[in-house]
């Protein structure tokens, strides 16, 4: 099985590779890009932003599919394209936000986002929304990093763990969260690569997107492999 990993922006998550490298089945090879060459800033947390990413972002779906890769994973919080390239493409395509909060709604009663702003978070409430997955949603709580300096070269891991762990617990203790997402894939490959057991810390799992929606681009290509479809 061959998954083609997307960065919808001019950047990687810096533990990306070895985070998913871990989690991946034997026989699944994949490959990170980005869109550097349309879109060269390494955050979009922004509306307009999020518009300006999307066009590259189908770009590079529509090529994976022509290079033969069996599934697509989005990584990016905000689900680039995720809705227009299902009607682009024959092959899976998964993205981060959609597929956390669906794994979540199976886990417990109520999750929360943790995000790098409120108007970030906005955002991706919206998107919950409109994916039918609002029901169970506690809150959504920032953190206080903004998205450009969750890089290595402006702010260390321990921080940023610091930062995430302690507003993921006032999502347990006062909002009543039974799970809790990451609300941006840097601050959630930070978490995996260096926390061994959130849960210990905060009470409740964390949910790291980037796990999710490239496991569900695994599951999603063997339901096509097999026959059934993964699109209506």
């Amino acid at each position: 099985m061959r998954i083609c990993v997307i960065n919808p922006f001019g950047g990687s998550e810096f533990y990306g590779i070895e985070n998913l490298s871990k989690i991946a089945r034997p026989d699944t090879e994949f490959d990170f890009i980005n869109i550097a060459d349309s879109y060269p800033l390494k955050n979009n947390q922004w509306l307009y932003f999020r518009y300006m990413c999307t066009d590259g972002t189908l770009e590079k779906v529509m090529e994976a599919e022509k290079n033969g890769y069996d599934a697509v994973f989005i990584s990016c919080n905000l689900d680039i394209g995720l809705y227009e390239a299902r009607q682009l493409v024959d092959i899976p395509v998964t993205a981060t936000l959609e597929s956390a909060a669906l794994i979540a709604h199976m886990m417990g009663a109520s999750y929360s986002l943790i995000t790098v702003d409120y108007q970030n978070g906005k955002i991706q409430e919206d998107m919950l929304d409109r994916y039918g997955l609002i029901k169970h949603f506690a809150s959504q709580r920032p953190f206080g990093i903004d998205a450009n300096d969750l890089y290595p070269d402006k702010i260390s891991a321990g921080d940023v763990i610091e930062s995430v762990l302690n507003t993921a617990k006032i999502c347990v203790d006062e909002d009543g969260a039974e799970v809790v997402i990451p609300g941006c894939t840097l601050a959630g490959s930070i978490l995996t690569h260096e926390v061994s057991d959130v849960e210990s810390r905060i009470g409740v799992p964390v949910l790291d997107g980037m796990l999710t929606g490239f496991k569900m681009a695994e599951m999603m290509a063997d339901m096509k492999a097999s026959g059934i479809p993964t699109i209506s």
